[in-house]
């Protein structure tokens, strides 16, 4: 049935191959200006996290999409992606590739994650290698893809199948003589998959031309998705952007998404509306001095903390016993530590008297997770996914990131900001806790640069004062939002048993502990 139709859709394309594509766009225009706005289409999950939110529920059901985007931009992993979540849902489908091998795909696959070779020997899933021989083409004639719709049409019917990915569309164009003849097969192919009622997913490479000449987006894809590469600073950030989707809105920014061994993810932060949880449980920072200047306690679970220091003042120290503070209480706590590796923080933590191995595995309770990061090695945008990554599979209460001045880069001209206040409010409208360090120069007199203070809760500064030869460390709580503030200025200091605050209040004011 599937190929008399296609054959008798064939009688009539040499009469109408040049002006078919103007035809399709008038009536579509005018079938769009007088019905009525249409209900909005089902939707299809991809799988992929972060963007079903983006495309408000996922693919349109039964309808072509088509992605398109540069070499290494992340076309085939999203399409895989696509394919293999639905093989997991118990939704049958079939892979056409029109440029790498089926053992290609199938070992990308394999390298994200994916079983799809375990479902192909199931029986759940087909692999159609139609990639054209030159030598079959002759020269001055357009290829037949009567044969082609045909393969793909017993292929759906053989698994039953719910999807359809067409990988590397445009490979069909070295097999092509004739521009305007693969136009209108490519459209009558769009057509033929619209009959089917599979959702689709079409890859094509960033060939402005080929869009151009065959006008994939204009005519035929109900959904199209956009990716690029960006080169800042060396360093390299995938996007995403969804063109169009109809039955359907989407989001319109350009969204940045990570690819490696652990699949494709996205941490859209879209809206204009701060919607967070309340909460009235607080969490002891660790020091009993600092709980003390905060009326009794720590910050409000969910809310955000940040201790600001030049070098040598124990922002690190004061981020340690929160930790152990939280997981004393049976809670999680993600520590991102972006300049000590993990033996050399629990090393280094030992001398003020904090064992942070005793909540550490193996051995320990397995409160903490430690996830030392190298700043300069990844672009920030990267920095915020692989951290909202991991707080997704972890689900932590408290989320400590020391320091957070390592991720914000004077030179991106404020998207350092941008990132800051992106996770910042991630974290706060998920109901973590997030402590934060900041580094502040010693040029600085004080005042910190990444102007952050609008989503900050509670914001502790310490600094030190070198004053009649002997150093003390003093303590100051700037702001505290819903919480009593003390006004004075404290001494604190480093001891075996842990930090101290305020113990040293009756020495002269310029002599130190």
């Amino acid at each position: 049935m599937r190929e008399d139709g296609v054959v008798a859709q064939r009688a009539d394309q040499e009469a109408h191959q040049k002006t078919q594509p103007e035809q399709r766009e008038m009536a579509q225009t005018t079938q769009e200006s007088s019905e009525s706005p249409a209900p909005r289409l089902p939707a299809v999950g991809t799988g992929v996290r972060g963007l079903d939110f983006i495309l408000e529920g996922g693919l349109p059901a039964g309808r072509p999409t088509l992605i398109r985007g540069g070499p290494g931009s992340g076309k085939t992993a999203i399409a895989l992606t696509f394919l293999c979540y639905g093989l997991e849902q118990g939704e049958p489908g079939v892979l056409v590739t029109f440029d790498e091998s089926p053992e290609a795909l199938i070992a990308h696959a394999e390298g994200l994650g994916m079983p799809l070779r375990s479902h192909i020997a199931a029986g759940r899933a087909q692999v159609l290698d139609m990639r054209p021989n030159r030598s079959e083409v002759v020269a001055g004639q357009a290829l037949e893809l009567t044969a082609v719709l045909s393969r793909i049409g017993y292929a759906l019917d053989r698994v039953g199948a719910q999807r359809l990915v067409v990988d590397a569309i445009d490979g069909m164009g070295d097999a092509f003589d004739v521009d305007l003849g693969l136009r209108s097969e490519i459209a009558r192919v769009f057509d033929w998959l619209r009959e089917q009622q599979t959702t689709t997913v079409i890859t094509v490479g960033e060939q402005s031309d080929f869009s151009a000449r065959y006008g994939l987006e204009d005519y035929i894809a109900d959904c199209v998705i956009l990716l690029r590469q960006e080169i800042k600073q060396r360093l390299m950030t995938r996007l995403l952007r969804v063109l169009k989707r109809r039955g359907g809105g989407h989001g319109t920014n350009e969204f940045p998404f990570l690819l490696d061994a652990d699949g494709v993810f996205l941490a859209p932060v879209t809206g204009v509306d701060l919607r967070t949880e309340t909460y009235t449980d607080r969490h002891s920072t660790g020091v009993p001095g600092l709980d003390a200047m905060l009326g009794g306690g720590g910050p409000y679970r969910g809310s955000a903390m940040m201790i600001s220091g030049q070098s040598g003042t124990g922002k690190t120290s004061f981020a340690a016993a929160f930790a152990c503070a939280v997981c004393d209480e049976g809670e999680h706590v993600l520590y991102l530590s972006f300049e000590e590796s993990d033996a050399e923080l629990v090393r280094n933590q030992r001398s003020v008297g904090l064992d942070l191995t005793r909540h550490l595995t193996p051995g320990g309770s397995g409160q903490l997770t430690l996830r030392p990061l190298l700043p300069a090695e990844l672009g920030w945008e990267e920095h915020l996914l692989r951290i909202m990554r991991a707080v997704d599979e972890l689900q932590p209460s408290v989320v400590i990131i020391d320091p957070i001045s390592a991720l914000a880069d004077r030179r991106l001209e404020g998207q350092g900001k941008e990132m800051l206040l992106r996770l910042f409010y991630r974290l706060k409208k998920a109901g973590i806790t997030v402590l934060a360090t900041e580094l502040l120069t010693d040029a600085s007199a004080g005042v910190s640069s990444l102007d952050v203070s609008s989503i900050i809760d509670v914001w502790v500064k310490l600094r030190r004062d070198e004053g009649a030869e002997r150093l003390r460390r003093l303590i100051t709580v700037v702001k505290a939002r819903g919480l009593p503030t003390a006004d004075e200025v404290e001494v604190f200091c480093f001891t075996e048993r842990g930090v101290t605050v305020g113990e040293q209040r009756s020495l002269p004011s310029r002599e130190g502990p």
